[in-house]
């Protein structure tokens, strides 16, 4: 406790939390899920639904529900949050967000349907087969819709923290497209850990082998992202650049150098290096996945607390 200034916890500068941390984590794991998933179905013309797919189509819609919830629940008046649904400022990121999010959301589950309609009846849901009929004879919009909504809820959640101008760590164009590579990393990660465990997908599928093989370039485009995040804040100078002690000291810089660099980073890559039988092992996929899912929620934490601690 200061005398004169009171308890010095009150000038605590970290005004988003964990809670927004892991809401942003869940946005982007939802939007690079289908946004992976409907990639290589569109370059393999596949006609039938993968396991990728369907793990896809089932995380998808969870992710960005509960993302949702973490999101209400950290507003100072939860049972309100209905008002920034029906309130809408055009020059607002989070206004543009909020209305992708209104047709993303319902969308996803509307593409699920279309997805599992094969298993509807097997679930419980046969009520809903002629309504995943009509909606299957419509999939190129719908897919094509969602691929767009999807690459914005990606993307959306970095504009959504870089529009904060006091911070410069943030406040930067780099953010959404780190934001929207790493959430298409964590996607792959979440939809390969679920074809595995949840659809009993063979370790060596070649679908899972295509996603394996997408790992190194979409890790390789998030270290470039970063590079050119931390080099602009060295030739920014001022408070930017003394920003950049976030990378040697505190708490950050460990999660930074341990969780996003050595396990999100490291552990992926050097599981490449393996020969192909042991690569392509269930255990070391798994194992794979696991890490880049946690280096990408690492890499959400860090950026949201170092941004707003190191504010040179």
């Amino acid at each position: 406790m200061n005398n004169i200034w009171g308890d010095m916890s009150q000038y605590n500068p970290v005004t988003w939390h964990w809670v927004i941390a892991v809401y942003l984590f869940l946005a982007g794991l939802s939007a690079g899920s289908l946004l992976i998933a409907i990639v290589m179905r569109w370059v393999k013309g596949d006609r039938e639904e993968s396991p990728i797919l369907k793990a896809a189509a089932l995380i998808a819609p969870v992710a960005i529900c509960l993302g949702m919830l973490c999101l209400v629940f950290d507003l100072t008046r939860p049972f309100h949050f209905w008002l920034i649904l029906i309130h809408y400022n055009f020059t607002s990121v989070m206004s543009i967000g909020v209305l992708a999010l209104l047709v993303f959301i319902p969308l996803s589950f509307l593409y699920a349907l279309v997805v599992f309609r094969g298993q509807l009846a097997a679930i419980g849901l046969g009520f809903l087969q002629g309504l995943a009929d009509v909606l299957n004879g419509l999939r190129k919009p719908i897919e094509t819709l969602l691929f767009a909504l999807a690459v914005i809820v990606g993307a959306y959640t970095g504009f959504l923290i870089s529009a904060m101008n006091i911070y410069p760590m943030l406040n930067t164009a780099i953010l959404p497209a780190l934001f929207l590579v790493s959430g298409i990393s964590a996607g792959a990660a979440a939809n390969a850990v679920v074809a595995l465990l949840l659809f009993k997908t063979p370790a060596h599928d070649h679908e899972l082998g295509r996603l394996h093989g997408i790992e190194l370039p979409v890790v390789g485009i998030e270290i470039l992202f970063l590079f050119m995040l931390f080099c602009g804040l060295y030739f920014k100078g001022g408070a930017a650049a003394l920003a950049l002690a976030s990378l040697t000291t505190g708490t950050w810089a460990a999660v930074f150098w341990t969780l996003v660099v050595a396990v999100g980073f490291g552990v992926p890559l050097l599981s490449l290096l393996l020969p192909a039988p042991q690569r392509h092992g269930k255990g070391v996929m798994l194992l794979g996945a696991l890490c880049s899912l946690t280096g990408v929620l690492a890499l959400r934490h860090f950026i949201l607390y170092a941004g707003q601690s190191y504010l040179g």
